[in-house]
């Protein structure tokens, strides 16, 4: 039970195309064989193209389709055709690993959210310089999604250790900290793959994150403002005082409301309050994800 001959013909084969899509090249071989009974997948193999294989005279249309038929009725003789075509970039496998490449997309939302500073970063407020709270804006939120697959489980530990982390240096050409990533599921999935003269089933994760971008950057932003202030031994207000104590209004009673402080001091009336900085998440490396493409 073996493959005897095997030769390419012409009939039958051709070119076709779509506007706006890849040429579709189609092949065929006659196959001969010395028993009726022998594998049709030994068949399929027999003139050497494998899914992916590139087309001879066009390397970047890949066989991605084929067809085995009975020729003589009688499982002597069969014809194998292949197309060969442009595959999807979704169902382009990687080189390296052989599972389907990274697949990026981007996408973007509108939403409400809080907002306490100005276009220029200076703190809303009031006339006499008292924070205005409760305000809130549209904003547009640009993300990116990303569908990645692993060989194993190593998606586990990258998920536990990258999600809600913002990027601790430049990526996809912009700034550190401008990035929040979020694990979005893992599905565990198979495809079949060539093995020898046969094929074999192989496992593979397929995992699913978020990214997105805010062009302030995550860290926390909240007015520095409070009913106490910095004061030295004697009670006089001072940023290098070691004590605290309470911010007296004109009534030399303790303020009823956060007064705007800087240093730990409070202002003097009427000025605006200025924005602290906090790095509220962990900052991680975002090179396991790849660059966006």
């Amino acid at each position: 039970m073996a493959v005897v001959a095997v030769n390419e013909v012409i009939g039958g084969t051709g070119l076709s195309g779509k506007y706006g899509e890849s040429f579709t090249f189609t092949r065929k071989w006659r196959i001969r064989v010395d028993d009726p009974t022998t594998s049709k997948v030994i068949i399929s193999r027999a003139p050497g193209i494998v899914f992916n294989s590139p087309h001879p005279d066009f390397g970047d249309h890949k066989a991605m389709e084929f067809d085995l038929t009975d020729e003589d009725g009688v499982g002597m003789f069969w014809i194998m055709t292949v197309k060969y075509y442009i595959p999807p970039k979704e169902n382009t496998p990687d080189d390296t690993t052989g599972m389907p490449a990274d697949d990026w997309k981007a996408t973007g939302s509108t939403t409400t959210v809080p907002v306490f500073k100005d276009k220029d970063g200076l703190a809303i407020a009031n006339s006499a310089g008292d924070p205005l709270e409760g305000l809130e804006i549209e904003a547009s939120d640009a993300a990116l999604t990303l569908t990645k697959c692993y060989t194993n489980t190593a998606w586990s530990s990258i998920a536990s250790s990258q999600s809600n982390t913002v990027n601790s240096s430049a990526w996809n050409s912009y700034p550190a900290r401008t990035w929040k990533v979020e694990f979005r599921g893992a599905t565990k999935k198979e495809m079949t793959v060539s093995a020898g003269s046969g094929s074999a089933t192989k496992v593979y994760w397929e995992t699913s994150w978020e990214f997105r971008y805010r062009a302030e950057t995550w860290d926390l932003a909240p007015w520095d403002c409070g009913f106490n202030q910095l004061v030295t031994s004697d009670g006089t207000p001072s940023a290098s005082g070691t004590k605290r104590a309470s911010v007296l209004g004109g009534d030399k009673k303790p303020v009823r409301q956060p007064v705007a402080l800087t240093s730990g001091v409070a202002k003097a009336a009427g000025q605006k309050p200025d924005v602290l900085n906090f790095r509220a998440y962990k900052e991680t490396s975002f090179t396991v994800f790849g660059t966006p493409s």
